[in-house]
């Protein structure tokens, strides 16, 4: 006889058990989460799971990248939000936005952007939330969005996988006590006991005679006026099956052993089930007399084990999906154990790092990958100085970031992560284009693009940075202002790119007259100006560097036209000790520009006032 059970209340309990603290022991979900975190370059980023049996439903953080558990659950809380609301929430700057600005912790680690999906199990109960977190303002991309959303995915998957696991093992459990609660009160004879039946059956060679127990009875579904035989018996086997309890039994007639079976059935009221039949030969004065057996319904155990392999076919799906995923975003993602053993990488590790694929394998170590990065990369290191960076940071629950530049020219930045089982996750990205890009944009800002000189943005940081070290600095300054002399007259005799051409020469001949400590800037138009410095007779230096430009500037420009004579007057003045802006300076040199151009121009002058001292 079979034992039914209450399967909404094994649910019930396995979603319990999935909800509880239990959950965190799963390595995969803090893989995934620290893979999101970096996927997606947010410093924090957590899955959590509401228990709704409390009054208030509380939350247990599964995993998470970045973050402290104080204040994080309060009124105003982003992840609770999403939960309460069961849909996708994303916010450019959540110090701005009144659901979330008061909450304690994001006031308190300035979290801005904060973006979140509800986690749910069999596609409508909402349990938990994935969230990932930025201290700047930011919206995802619908590509983003999307990949988000295939990360949630996942997880919701490894979830439902868990619960399935867990269903299985309760119902398991459930059968396995009802099972022995059976074998305690029905007394089976000792030859079925042998064999662990719950029904029995005997079989007389002799006579032909076939004897089913009141339980092989109800399984099979006949009443006691039903007269069984061997031929009608193998009959309720399904089609499929007959020829193969027939070819059992006919061997194990002819070895003298035990056998067993499990095969599909077909009962006397058209229940389609599994059963397990078992039996062996009994023997008297050496001769085969009967054969006996136990006769049982392995539906359910067979159900459970079929939702184990289809739990265990999703979870290697997922695997399988999630690998996919890995080896389609352009980060290298290399996992390593406790011991520093390689357990997975991705195609991307290997080309950012330049390894050929047929020399990287399962359980390489740790410190042999960091010797081949060290045999091709640029800045001198070592693996010993790298590891016990990365285990410092681990120890103070943070990550290990490390740039560093191959032979090759490509600039890589890495990212160490801790994981649950005390491995590591390495993400590596080539950041060459981005770093190349800074200079060009740096480059852009601090120069003039016809010239090649300094701008005046790049003037202006070099001299704020001057006048916040006078008081320390020993040496003195001069600034020189510099102004082309008939240029106007360029440009409209000859047009405009005879005088780029002009200004372009202008440049080389300021920077071949100048030392190299001096700086030299176009302002604009025919507008250049100098920066010289030095500790001893720098008035006779600026006055004979000066005299050196006019001369340099007077020599003719020639190029596919007649010579083209132009000339310069420079304004001079010094940048004083106690000065904390460059306004006065700017004046006296200016004054002094003017006195050359009333002059006649072509010449220099410096700034003098009757308190300082003439030089």
């Amino acid at each position: 006889m079979t034992s039914t059970f209450d399967y909404s209340e094994v649910y019930n309990q396995a979603l319990e058990q999935l909800k509880s603290e239990k959950i965190a022991q799963l390595p995969a979900l803090h893989t995934l989460i620290n893979i999101v975190s970096d996927v997606f370059h947010c410093p924090t980023a957590l899955l959590s799971i509401y228990d709704k049996t409390q009054e208030y439903a509380t939350s247990i953080i599964v995993s998470s990248v970045g973050l402290q558990q104080e204040d994080f659950d309060k009124p105003y809380s982003f992840s609770r939000y999403v939960y309460d609301s069961a849909s996708f929430i994303m916010v450019e700057d959540a110090t701005k936005d009144d659901r979330f600005k008061q909450n304690a912790y994001i006031k308190k680690h300035q979290l801005k952007f904060c973006t979140g999906c509800p986690i749910t199990l069999d596609g409508n109960e909402v349990i938990g939330t994935l969230c990932i977190l930025d201290t700047s303002a930011r919206l995802l991309s619908n590509e983003q969005q999307h990949r988000l959303k295939q990360f949630k995915d996942i997880v919701e998957s490894l979830l439902q996988a868990n619960l399935n696991w867990l269903q299985m093992q309760l119902a398991c459990a459930k059968v396995e006590q009802a099972r022995a609660y059976l074998m305690r009160k029905e007394a089976l004879s000792e030859e079925v006991a042998k064999v662990s039946g719950v029904g029995s059956w005997e079989y007389d060679i002799e006579t032909n005679a076939l004897y089913w127990s009141p339980q092989t009875r109800d399984i099979i579904g006949v009443d006691t006026n039903f007269k069984p035989s061997l031929d009608s018996g193998f009959a309720f086997f399904a089609p499929e099956a007959q020829d193969i309890i027939r070819k059992t039994v006919d061997a194990a007639i002819e070895s003298n052993k035990i056998w067993s079976s499990e095969l599909p059935f077909i009962n006397n009221q058209g229940k389609h089930m599994w059963v397990k039949t078992t039996g062996h030969g009994v023997y008297e004065n050496g001769a085969l007399c009967r054969l006996i057996g136990a006769f049982q319904d392995v539906s359910e155990r067979k159900l459970l084990e079929q939702k184990m392999s289809e739990s265990e076919r999703l979870m290697q799906a997922k695997n399988d999906e999630l690998s996919a995923i890995v080896n389609h975003i352009p980060q290298g993602v290399a996992v390593y154990d406790m011991r520093g053993l390689l357990k997975y990488w991705n195609n991307q590790h290997c080309d950012i790092y330049a390894i050929n694929s047929s020399h990287i394998r399962i359980r390489q170590s740790f410190r042999e990958f960091l010797s081949h990065r060290y045999n091709s990369q640029e800045t001198i290191d070592n693996p010993d100085k790298t590891m016990d960076e990365m285990y410092a940071a681990f120890d103070n629950d943070q990550s290990f970031l490390q740039r560093f530049q191959l032979q090759s020219g490509a600039i890589i930045e890495a990212l160490y992560s801790s994981l649950p089982d005390s491995g590591w996750v390495c993400t590596s990205v080539d950041i060459t284009e981005q770093e190349k890009s800074k200079e060009k944009i740096h480059y852009a800002a601090h120069h003039d693009s016809l010239t090649g000189l300094a701008n005046r943005a790049s003037f202006n940081e070099y001299t704020d940075k001057l006048l916040a070290n006078t008081q320390r600095d020993i040496d003195n300054h001069i600034l020189m202002l510099i102004d082309l002399d008939y240029f106007k007259a360029v440009n409209d005799t000859y047009g405009h790119l005879a005088g780029d051409e002009v200004l372009k020469e202008v440049a080389n001949r300021l920077k071949n007259t100048v030392r190299d400590n001096d700086l030299v800037c176009r302002f604009g138009g025919d507008e250049f100006a100098l920066v010289i410095s030095g500790s001893h007779n720098l008035h006779e230096t600026a006055e004979e560097l000066a005299q050196r430009i006019v001369e340099s500037i007077a020599q003719p420009f020639t190029f596919n036209h007649p010579a083209i004579h132009i000339g310069v007057s420079i304004g001079m003045s010094t940048i004083e000790t106690h000065d904390t802006s460059l306004n006065n300076t700017m004046k006296q040199a200016d004054a002094a520009l003017y006195k050359v151009k009333e002059r006649g121009r072509n010449g220099y002058q410096l700034y003098k006032q009757v308190q300082h001292k003439q030089c």
